[in-house]
């Protein structure tokens, strides 16, 4: 996964999306890449997930978009205060 700079916009790539179904295969999504866009309290505001892959499977995958989020925020905390 990958954070756009400057927002908290992850993106997950195509081949996280195949490991991510090979663990969860009736996730409903397809073979492609997915983005997330959280506001500053973690709530999810935006995403490229279209309607007909939404499900379980997409919320499952924004939320483990929004942790990766959250641990890199934090660790960039961390780092700023060493």
């Amino acid at each position: 996964m990958e954070i756009v700079e400057n927002t908290r916009k992850v993106i997950v790539s195509r081949e996280e999306v195949a490991r991510f179904c090979a663990s969860f295969p009736c996730s409903g999504l397809r073979d492609r890449s997915y983005w997330f866009e959280f506001d500053d309290d973690g709530d999810l505001v935006d995403t490229d997930v279209p309607q007909h892959d939404d499900g379980v499977g997409a919320a499952a995958l924004a939320d483990d978009a929004k942790a990766f989020l959250i641990e890199e925020l934090l660790g960039e905390r961390h780092e700023t205060r060493n």
